[in-house]
């Protein structure tokens, strides 16, 4: 696959964070798909790699604390081969009327057109503060 059609795939992955689709962003990895989050596991349960399965776990009891989505907006995407680097912003309103917004940096990498693998780096401290 092209750098175009992988920063497609990538944009499409994130869209499904809008909408809480937590089928669409599984569906979207592949079967042996890792996600590792910044941080120290023993600090923050986000932290460290999960498997696909633990992802999907992840993401369903995040899309519960949203009162309408995470809106994940890509700024900026660099691709090279299967490697896909996405600056991104997110905003959502917690069912306890917090507002969350948060900056990423995500490195994809794309095998058959799904991810494969997911490094993502994030300010840890306010997940902590807004969501305990």
């Amino acid at each position: 696959m092209s750098v175009e059609d992988n920063k497609r795939i990538v944009r499409e992955f994130c869209n499904h964070f809008k909408t809480s689709n937590a089928d669409g962003l599984i569906d979207g990895m592949t079967e042996d798909a890792t996600w590792w989050v910044n941080g120290k596991p023993h600090l923050f349960p986000s932290a460290g790699t999960k498997t696909k399965t633990e992802a999907a776990s992840m993401f369903r009891n995040m899309f519960t604390a949203y009162s309408n989505g995470l809106d994940m907006k890509v700024i900026n995407l660099i691709g090279e081969g299967d490697s896909i680097a996405a600056e991104a912003r997110s905003q959502a309103t917690t069912k306890s009327g917090k507002i969350y917004e948060n900056e990423y940096f995500i490195l994809f990498k794309i095998r058959d057109g799904k991810i494969a693998s997911v490094r993502e780096y994030t300010d840890l401290m306010h997940v902590q503060e807004t969501f305990g």
